[in-house]
């Protein structure tokens, strides 16, 4: 049997944001399209970033006091004393890169299925940007897409052996 590529199941009109979108732009995109994060592109469409759901709610979140203790006595506190509210609309014009991951793990077209579900699972991604050989970005594959190619797989052995009997 042949070697499944990302190539044949990855979704080519990927959903990306500028890499000079506002992260109130960025969200509206989020929730717009129905997806949790967005690769993040320069001019050229290189991959230079990743946005998440995850990393905006990590800036809203409400953020315990602490104290850091070297020896005796505490060299910091941190009080947040902000509202959610506030947290939110401090984020608005803010630019996206300052809470994007910049170091971002992506594939190719030609890598094999197998490898890329092994390391969504691994690293508990549900998806990865696909570049080309010049790291433009070429479309997205995801676990869910990976996922309907094994049921497919699997519905249509059921399929021929259905036909055999």
């Amino acid at each position: 049997m042949e070697t499944v590529t990302v190539g044949s199941i990855m979704e080519r009109d990927a959903y990306s944001c500028s890499a000079q979108a506002t992260l109130k732009d960025v969200t509206k995109s989020l929730i717009d399209r129905g997806v949790s994060s967005l690769p993040v592109v320069d001019d050229d469409n290189h991959v230079v970033g990743f946005i998440s759901d995850g990393d905006i709610m990590r800036a809203i979140a409400e953020h315990k006091t602490r104290s850091i203790f070297s020896g005796g006595a505490p060299t910091m506190l941190y009080y947040d004393d902000e509202t959610i509210e506030q947290k939110v609309l401090s984020l608005r014009e803010r630019n996206v890169m300052e809470l994007a991951t910049r170091k971002v793990l992506c594939v190719t077209e030609n890598q094999s299925v197998g490898r890329v579900a092994d390391t969504l699972a691994k690293k508990k991604f549900k998806k990865l940007p696909v570049i080309d050989e010049h790291g433009r970005l070429v479309g997205v594959i995801r676990r869910s897409s990976i996922m309907r190619y094994a049921f497919e797989l699997l519905f249509h052995d059921n399929e021929n052996k259905k036909q055999d009997e």
